[in-house]
């Protein structure tokens, strides 16, 4: 893992290391998952909750609760994540280098996503809209 695979803090938010990353995998379950791999290291966003995809202009609300309805949001696999962010209020924006934006919004009553990295590295969006973030735990000399 190289030290530059932190989450960064800005004013207005947090800067998740997936920038540059292809989406590897897409996985559904009772949610739904982007995993990232670059070498032995490996990222996923789960998201929990309504999210939204805008493309061509068109935005499309996907609910990962109903997987048949999920179809349309595989096609980001494959895709390059051109900036991903956490922002203050706990939404997360995910921008794509094909010009698609993944949005999410925080929840009231549920985790709405969640950011796993290597070495312990997360964030977490709790219910409200605050977000958490643990960084790598690097091992010792």
């Amino acid at each position: 893992m190289s030290s530059g695979s932190t989450i960064q803090r800005d004013d207005g938010g947090w800067r998740l290391p997936i920038e540059h990353r292809c989406v590897g995998r897409c996985v559904i379950d009772h949610a739904f998952a982007l995993e990232f791999y670059d070498g032995a290291d490996s990222m996923v966003v789960r998201i929990e909750c309504d999210f939204t995809i805008i493309e061509r202009g068109l935005a499309h609300r996907f609910t990962p609760s109903e997987p048949r309805g999920l179809g349309p949001a595989v096609a980001l696999f494959g895709q390059v994540v051109s900036s991903a962010w956490a922002l203050v209020d706990g939404t997360l924006a995910v921008t794509f280098e094909d010009g698609r934006v993944m949005s999410v919004a925080p929840d009231t009553g549920y985790e709405a996503w969640e950011f796993f990295g290597p070495g312990g590295m997360r964030a977490v969006c709790a219910p409200g809209g605050t977000v958490s973030v643990w960084q790598p735990k690097y091992p010792g000399p």
